[in-house]
């Protein structure tokens, strides 16, 4: 009776051994080309952030929180897009700041006072004039119409950082 409990409980720790090899071989990888989240910029420095580059620079930024759909369909699948049909690094040139905060103490009316960004998600250029920054121009999530790779491109052309796709006329 003892050798049948034995082999038993040596039969269990085999298969569950087993069951965390495999797992640890099959378990998912992190994605290397997603950025942490850890490389956002921090909601409360931005305006140190922005002041301590001086006022030649300009500043483009993506107002992303990761509780919000729209804001993660736009990280996710928008900017994407954008990457593909420009051919420009858009992890390189926008840099994302990360307003989860804000949403989960439900301080987002700052955004609007902060930035006079009033819906998210958004982009925005910032500069500094005259020692305070400044929105140059912004892009915003209307919230009727998710924004698209266009729109995006179109703010990106406005900003000075790609051209604008041309439309041909018909039969030239």
């Amino acid at each position: 009776m003892l050798k049948k409990v034995v082999f038993a409980l040596l039969a269990l720790i085999v298969v569950y051994s087993c069951a965390v090899v495999a797992f640890r071989i099959y378990e998912p990888r992190n994605d290397t080309n997603v950025v942490e989240e850890s490389a956002y910029l921090d909601y409360d420095s931005l305006k140190e952030y922005v002041l301590s580059t001086g006022e030649s620079v300009t500043h483009y930024f993506f107002f992303y929180s990761r509780n919000d759909n729209d804001c993660v369909y736009v990280k996710n699948t928008v900017l994407a897009s954008v990457s593909t049909n420009t051919q420009l690094q858009i992890d390189r040139i926008i840099e994302t700041v990360d307003i989860t905060s804000l949403e989960d103490n439900m301080t987002t009316g700052k955004l609007a006072n902060d930035w006079g960004i009033s819906n998210y998600p958004a982009f925005a250029a910032v500069t500094v004039s005259e020692g305070n920054p400044s929105v140059l121009n912004s892009l915003e999530y209307d919230g009727e119409i998710p924004l698209s790779a266009a729109q995006v491109e179109e703010w990106l052309a406005l900003n000075g950082l790609t051209a604008v796709k041309q439309e041909t006329p018909a039969g030239n």
